[in-house]
């Protein structure tokens, strides 16, 4: 960026370096009940609360003068169902498709919008809202399943299926198999608005005759029931699912997988290896199609995703309700926040940024629901898949790529990038030299000549080789090198994949695209069959060290200390399913126990055990004396802070007491941190909205012009859709044409207009940024003219013109008639007069003879 500077005489001035470094030096996290958040905020407790409130929370700080409020619909709500089939002599009646799909109609939308979150929410009947940039290819087939609550037409779907299955509607109105009633195990969480929704949907299920047993249940309770045992064991049939948005997605391919892929091991089943399994082989390939960028271009990739979308409406493995418009306040000395359109406050990019105006202050302290729960678990492998954990976490790691917070699209974080393909169809040849792990020799291996890829990344790690660990290390290609030869481990290995299955299967799938490795001086390049219309994407795909776990960000030391711990001693798990299963601890090194093990297993680490890790064809990453000095600070480290989590960001956890629920985040300000403040500030983004549809009477056979103005960021774009309100067919959709940046118009021209029949029709249009990860999205209603009574009325009314023009006809016909012979006679009189005068000066004229 070009910088214009003032010339002073720089002898008189102190050269003052710039701080490394996040904008606060001390972040502090500590619990406040959502129902206590506002009064904390007022008095000075805490600065900003980042889980999101309500509006019945929040509506004590409306007119707050010192407290202002950021909105993100970053909160999803749905219920889970487990299909499993039950033992011989039971029945899951949900089991069966259709008695899942019948319960989208007695989920009570509207209610919950309006009445339940006030109206800052917006109904859902699939994975993704009118919120979500996607929502726009998928619109149609949202409204052709615009479920509303209809009880009586579930209760139809739902006799046929039962009484096919050989269930009995009893005379008390409740279900029975084999005499026994068909009882549902209902999982309802306690801390927010789900247990409202819960109970709303509970007294639905028991109006068409089932009984139901409402399981009350708190965060870490429920996930282990839910989430961490064998579906076919039936300890539940529906589960209040909540959600948190990680980061705003221009072109997903992770939400349509986790929400309905089986693949993905986040439906039933999980994807551990001994549970029963949800299937859908047709759901996985598309689902498998659109994560590993197998298309030609963006139509075909919005035509898989429309498939996909409608299979998994259909399949009904999750009731969806609504997306929650979250609220997150904060103070207004608190400065440097970035809405994230996705995320809100949550966004990670604020850590780094936030600071308060008030004088000699230089922490921050954050509220939240919870800072620590039974079901929160530090690791980078098999952790962090909990909101509470990973809010922290995410101010002490530094991701390599990131997403833009406002339009959705992935950009370079630590790590830069360029990326260069023959993607879609076209071919790279990956060099002789690349290489991969070969988790069965247990060393890196060359590909050899022959290999090709569809694209390549290469990134530049200057900001990151050479940098400092936190606990003043060096990150090295040798940090890099074990977390790639980890990856590999956990997918490829027999053993750690049998014991870490649940991680393993996807993991798989994900690395089969990647063909080769090359280090060249401080950059790593990436060859991989993967290819998406967006290169940005191609790079995130590309970075295999990730954000999210399975991930890196631990020094190597760390890493084989955890491998150890897991997979030798079998001491602790990295997932919470393997510790279910091998009946150890889910590892968490925030706390002192685990952190322990991990320390003690510092001891165990041999060089010679890991050179091969480190041996890259002849050339070796790291030598037996670093190993013993990063061991002894990694020692070091624990004996201080009495944990085990050492990363490379902004702030290293200096303190954790999770039966206090408090964190305490320090400011690394290492020279070696490449990052300063400000340059992950945003601030808040412009939108485009929807301000007004001119809506007029359509007649039909006529040309109708629809007139649709927008305020804010000019759209790219404004699509239409229109629905026959009464059938809920989807009749017409299209581009509105471009009038003006913020104006536009939808025409209808009269061979459509022609078609339709009198009556009231919906209009919804969407305006679109590609600058902006939203979607502005309004409803109209207008009318189609009945014509036929105007027909009618109009043939009366020429029929009596008619006969009156006939009569006045004849009438003006027989005066005319008796006019011309008046004339006529007129004529005879006046040619007579003129014979006669004419005779008489002929007579005075001629002479006698």
């Amino acid at each position: 960026m070009a910088m214009i500077i003032m010339s002073l005489s720089t002898s008189t001035l102190p050269v003052v370096a710039e701080q490394k470094g996040p904008a606060s030096d001390t972040i502090i996290f500590k619990r406040v009940p959502a129902e206590l958040a506002a009064q904390a905020l007022m008095s000075g407790d805490i600065d900003y609360y980042i889980f999101g409130l309500t509006f019945t929370q929040a509506e004590a700080l409306v007119d707050v003068p010192n407290v202002k409020l950021y909105y993100a619909p970053s909160g999803l709500v749905d219920i889970g169902v487990n299909p499993a089939p039950a033992p011989e002599g039971q029945l899951n009646p949900f089991s069966i498709r259709k008695v899942r799909f019948a319960l989208n109609y007695l989920m009570d939308r509207e209610y919950i919008v309006s009445q339940i979150y006030k109206g800052f929410a917006a109904p859902m009947v699939t994975f993704l809202s009118s919120y979500d940039p996607d929502y726009v290819v998928i619109q149609d087939i949202i409204a052709k399943y615009d479920f509303k609550y209809d009880p009586d037409r579930a209760k139809a779907l739902i006799n046929e299926s039962l009484t096919e299955a050989g269930a009995v509607l009893g005379d008390d109105g409740k279900w029975y198999y084999n005499d026994n009633p068909i009882t549902i195990k209902f999982v309802i969480r306690i801390e927010d608005e789900r247990r409202e929704i819960g109970d709303m949907f509970a007294s639905a299920l028991e109006s068409v005759g089932f009984t139901v047993e409402r399981d009350y249940m708190s965060f870490g309770e429920a996930i282990s029931t839910v989430y961490f045992t064998d579906p076919a064991d039936l300890q539940w049939h529906l589960y209040t699912e909540g959600w948190g948005k990680g980061a705003p997605d221009k072109y997903d391919s992770t939400t349509i997988n986790q929400m309905g892929a089986p693949w993905y091991g986040w439906l039933p089943g999980w994807g551990e290896e001994g549970y029963w399994q949800y299937t859908n082989d047709t759901i996985d390939e598309l689902g498998i199609r659109i994560y590993r960028g197998e298309f030609a271009d963006k139509d075909e990739r919005d035509e898989l995703y429309r498939q996909c979308t409608e299979m998994i409406i259909q399949e009904s493995v999750r009731i969806w309700a609504a997306t929650r418009l979250e609220i997150h306040p904060a103070r207004t000395e608190i400065r440097g926040l970035t809405q994230d359109i996705g995320t809100g406050l949550r966004s990670p990019l604020n850590l780094r940024e936030v600071y308060s105006t008030k004088e000699g202050v230089t922490s921050v302290t954050i509220g939240h629901l919870w800072v620590h729960t039974e079901a929160s678990a530090w690791n980078p492998i098999g952790g962090h898949d909990d909101v509470y954990s990973i809010d922290i976490w995410r101010g002490v790691h530094d991701p390599c790529t990131w997403r833009d917070p406002f339009s959705g699209l992935p950009m370079p974080f630590r790590w830069n990038y360029t990326v260069t393909t023959a993607g879609p169809d076209g071919n790279l040849t990956v060099p002789a030299d690349a290489f991969l792990w070969n988790a069965t020799s247990d060393k890196w291996e060359a590909v050899g000549a022959g290999v090709n890829a569809t694209s390549k990344v290469t990134f530049d790690l200057s900001n990151y080789i050479g940098s400092k660990w936190h606990h003043g290390m060096d990150i090295t290609w040798a940090d890099v090198l074990y977390s790639l030869h980890q990856m590999w481990e956990i997918a490829y290995d027999e053993n750690k994949s049998a014991i870490e299955s649940s991680i393993s299967a996807p993991l798989k799938a994900y690395l089969s695209l990647f063909k080769g490795f090359r280090i060249v001086g401080n950059s790593l390049e990436v060859y991989l069959d993967y290819w998406h219309f967006s290169d940005d994407y191609i790079a995130e795909y590309a970075d295999i060290i990730g954000s999210d776990p399975p991930t890196g960000h631990y020094p190597f030391e760390v890493l084989a200390a955890m491998d150890i711990v897991v997979f030798t001693n079998k001491t602790l798990m990295y997932s919470e399913s393997a510790s279910e299963k091998v009946g150890v601890p889910w590892m968490s090194v925030n706390l002192e126990d685990h952190a322990k093990k991990v320390k003690d297993a510092l001891d165990l680490l041999s060089f010679n055990d890991l050179a091969n890790i480190f041996n890259v064809s002849g050339t070796m990453y790291a030598t037996a004396q670093e190993l013993t000095e990063r061991i002894n600070a990694a020692k070091s480290w624990f004996n201080t802070h009495k944990h085990m989590v050492i990363s490379d960001g902004p702030f290293y956890l200096n303190k954790f007491d999770a039966a206090a629920q408090y964190a305490e985040l320090k400011a690394f300000r290492d020279p070696s941190y490449p990052f300063s403040k400000g340059e992950c500030y945003y601030g808040v983004p412009a939108v485009p909205e929807v301000s007004k549809i001119g809506t007029p009477i359509v007649v039909p056979g006529g040309s109708t012009f629809f007139v649709i103005e927008t305020t804010g960021l000019p759209p790219d774009g404004v699509t239409y859709m229109i629905k026959n309100p009464l059938t809920g067919e989807v009749i017409a959709t299209g581009m509105a044409e471009t009038l003006t940046p913020t104006k536009f118009m939808i025409s209808l021209l009269p061979n459509f207009t022609e078609t339709l029949e009198p009556g009231v029709y919906e209009l919804f249009v969407s305006a679109y940024s590609e600058k902006i990860a939203y979607v502005s999205v309004a409803k109209e209603y207008f009318n189609v003219l009945n014509v036929l009574p105007l027909e009618d009325a109009f043939k009366e009314v020429g029929d009596a013109v008619s006969t009156q023009l006939s009569t006045a006809t004849e009438d003006l016909m027989a005066s005319t008639d008796r006019i011309a012979t008046a004339v006529n006679n007129l004529i005879i009189s006046v040619a007579l007069r003129t014979f006669i005068d004419e005779m008489l000066i002929y007579r005075s004229i001629v002479p006698t003879i």
